[in-house]
């Protein structure tokens, strides 16, 4: 058990047998008419909802060990993803929501860090970015319009504006939760 001024962004804690990460945890301050409090964003992990609670500063929650195991993408089907821990060997299926955006940039052999508590897996560290080849793309255009964006598809499937210069074969970093072209990779 922590108290409720001691919890911090990116801890796990157990409210209602739910699981919740931190996203914001910030103490404020009592004044002559309201208490000090202590303000948390949550989000649940197994529906991915966002609550907000003020909890008393010396209120008492159930905080939670994670651990975080790098493993290795095997495969997909229809609900899951199947990655394999390199060390023991043993797969786990991982639900396609947790992954958001990023399964599109998983090839065979991918390393992902997946959170546990306990035998379950909870969350997946997915990168801020993530690099990709540029499968085909338009010729540039000259002219009035070189700062324009040009549509370009990459090796995933994946369809994403790109400047002028770009063409087929380049290698590109994306944003993944976005999107977003970012830059070109030499």
């Amino acid at each position: 058990m922590t108290k409720a001024s001691d919890l911090r962004t990116g801890m796990c804690l157990k409210l209602s047998n739910e699981i919740h990460r931190i996203l914001l945890a910030e103490m404020k301050v009592g004044t002559a008419k309201l208490p000090s409090s202590v303000h948390v964003r949550l989000q649940n992990l197994h529906t991915g909802t966002q609550t907000e609670q003020r909890l008393h500063p010396e209120a008492k929650v159930e905080d939670i060990s994670v651990e975080t195991v790098t493993m290795e993408y095997s495969y997909s089907d229809a609900e899951a993803l199947y990655l394999m821990n390199p060390v023991s060997f043993e797969q786990v299926a991982v639900p396609r929501r947790m992954f958001g955006n990023y399964e599109k940039f998983l090839d065979a052999g991918s390393k992902v860090r997946i959170e546990f508590y306990g035998e379950e897996p909870i969350a997946v560290a997915i990168p801020k970015t993530a690099d990709a080849v540029v499968a085909q793309t338009g010729a540039p255009i000259h002219g009035d319009i070189d700062s324009a964006p040009k549509e370009a598809t990459l090796e995933n499937g994946l369809e994403i504006h790109v400047p002028q210069f770009i063409k087929t074969g380049d290698k590109v970093r994306i944003e993944v939760e976005t999107g977003k072209y970012l830059e070109r990779l030499h």
